[in-house]
């Protein structure tokens, strides 16, 4: 089993190294050999052919990951959600991501279906269509009518993806550990790059089960149910499995086809109320329910004739504790307000910055931030470029940004770009705002207060229940000579670095001194002594000489006297 492994790992190592080099990533494909243990054979076959380099640095990325199949695709659209950890470029190429796929034969969708829900498509369903719809790299989605005549649509796992995905990650996590050894990247000063590949697999593994994308619905479906303008597709539990989802169907024109639409045609499309409604239900979803739909992009949204938007897609989704509503309440009043300092304590609290942070020079920074933007009214701020900005100026002061925080922002800016594809003249800074102002107010009832109140005192209370165990720990180590105290003075290894310099150029000057002194006194008694056939005055005064002239340099270059 073993064996059969690490000859699998080597055959991908190879395919990944191939597609490396095809793109124009030749130092990949020698890294992947590093982290191999020995060059895979062939693994830079298939060199890029010089029209390749015609493409864009990020475009051969995306085209890279394309091409290497489900797990990059989806790596790439995580990635693409963490516009904090790639550079802007690369991250609007990302969300080009086509995840489209061949779709796999009826045959072996059959089979899942029968080996999932205990019955062949036609014993299952009352009627079920054996031409896929849509597929992508995880699965593909059939239309059927239940035997109850409801119509819904059945997204089936693609056969064998969950162990490749697998295979991809184990590569992952070792070209992770070899990139934190040999390359010095700021990425990985700030992030480690094993907990940003485990953080992907555990995205991934949750994509796989489908069971969590109908969990995901159910709770979408609860939380907007008094929303009479939002709908989201029902769940048929009974028919489905962590590899099969089966849910109710929705017609309707996708805002993608929106543009193309014909408002004759379809004259319950409202493209002014559907913004309008898209822009408010993520603010809800955000800052009220505190979970959000990540991927609201025009294809996983629809306008029903009813005139109503319906979601689609649950697999992306993120959760907002109450600390980041506050957090993003003050992010939001602190831009309309121009106020430096306040939005560098929404960073500080948002992300974990370095114990030696420049909380003065950061200030400067997100003030000459702030000032492109002096002037510019609310409604023509675009939170896709607000959100890049700050984002810069927290890896640039080394602060490692929640991950929370980050798909926050990109949900944000998703959502804009799809309300601007159907309305252009909506704003989201502009509506958010309001939302802002009234989380605000909100924290400050007293009914908020007390719930503060109330938590602080439980952790408070949990925290004197422990102190006694922790003060009998402390005597005891004390008691028994082991108690230990480590004591850190700010600069202090600065100090010393300087202090060891000073106290070397001091001895080195005695030396000199010494030299001077003692040739001196050694001429005096002998004058004809040599030394390498030059008399020993002159061996004495030149060597003094040589380091008197470093000694002066290496003090004038300090700039110090």
């Amino acid at each position: 089993m073993h064996i059969r492994r690490g000859y699998a790992h080597l055959v991908r190592y190879r395919e990944i190294a191939r597609v490396a080099a095809k793109y124009g990533f030749g130092f990949v494909a020698d890294m992947l050999g590093q982290a191999g243990r020995r060059r895979a054979p062939g693994h830079r076959k298939g060199l890029a052919h010089p029209d390749v380099y015609r493409l864009s640095r990020w475009e051969r990325v995306r085209r890279a990951l394309e091409e290497l199949g489900p797990t990059f695709i989806k790596i790439g659209q995580i990635l693409s959600t963490r516009p904090d950890m790639v550079p802007p470029g690369l991250a609007a190429e990302l969300e080009k991501l086509q995840d489209k796929a061949p779709p796999f034969g009826t045959a072996e969708a059959e089979a899942i279906i029968a080996a999932e829900l205990g019955g062949r498509p036609s014993e299952v369903f009352e009627r079920f269509e054996p031409e896929p719809v849509a597929a992508a790299s995880l699965g593909q989605v059939h239309n059927a009518v239940l035997k109850t005549g409801e119509e819904v649509v059945v997204k089936v796992q693609r056969p064998g993806v969950e162990e490749a995905i697998r295979l991809d990650l184990e590569i992952l996590k070792e070209l992770a550990v070899l990139a934190s050894r040999r390359l010095r990247l700021r990425l990985a000063r700030v992030y480690n790059l094993v907990d940003i590949v485990d953080e992907i697999a555990g995205a991934l593994t949750r994509e796989l089960d489908y069971t969590v994308e109908a969990a995901n619905a159910d709770r979408f479906a609860r939380n907007l149910r008094l929303d009479p303008r939002i709908v989201v597709p029902e769940v048929f539990w009974d028919y489905t499995t962590r590899r099969v989802l089966t849910m109710e169907r929705l017609h309707g024109t996708k805002l993608t086809e929106v543009a193309q639409v014909d408002g004759e045609k379809a004259p319950y499309i409202d493209r002014a109320a559907v913004a309008r409604t898209l822009v408010d239900t993520i603010l809800r979803q955000i800052l009220v329910h505190g979970f959000f739909h990540a991927d609201l992009h025009p294809g996983n949204v629809i306008v029903t004739p009813a005139g109503n938007v319906g979601l689609m897609d649950f697999g992306m989704v993120g959760e907002v504790g109450d600390d980041l509503k506050a957090q993003f309440g003050a992010f939001f009043t602190a831009v309309a307000a121009r106020s430096a300092p306040r939005l560098v304590a929404v960073l500080l609290n948002l992300g974990i910055a370095p114990r030696d942070i420049d909380v003065r020079s950061l200030t400067r920074d997100v003030d000459v931030l702030l000032r492109r933007y002096y002037g510019v009214p609310l409604s023509q701020i675009s939170i896709r470029d607000l959100s890049k900005d700050v984002l810069d100026v927290a890896l640039k002061h080394d602060i490692k940004v929640r991950a929370d925080f980050s798909l926050v922002m990109k949900a944000l800016a998703t959502v804009e770009g799809t309300a601007r594809h159907v309305y252009p003249p909506l704003n989201l800074v502009e509506v958010a705002q309001p939302f802002a102002r009234r989380l605000v107010r909100e924290r400050l009832k007293p009914a908020s207060v007390m719930k503060g109140l109330r938590r602080s005192a439980a952790e408070y209370l949990d925290f004197a229940a422990r102190l006694p165990g922790k003060l009998g720990t402390i005597l005891d180590m004390a008691t028994g000579g082991q108690l230990k105290v480590r004591w850190e003075l700010e600069g202090g290894e600065r100090f010393l670095r300087g202090l060891a310099v000073l106290v070397n150029r001091l001895a080195m000057s005695i030396v000199l001194a010494s030299i001077i002194v003692g040739t001196s006194l050694v001429v005096r008694a002998t004058p004809t002594v040599v030394f390498w056939r030059l008399p020993l005055a002159e061996v004495g005064f030149i060597i003094a000489l040589v380091f008197g002239a470093w000694l002066l340099v290496s003090i004038v270059r300090t700039g110090r006297f």
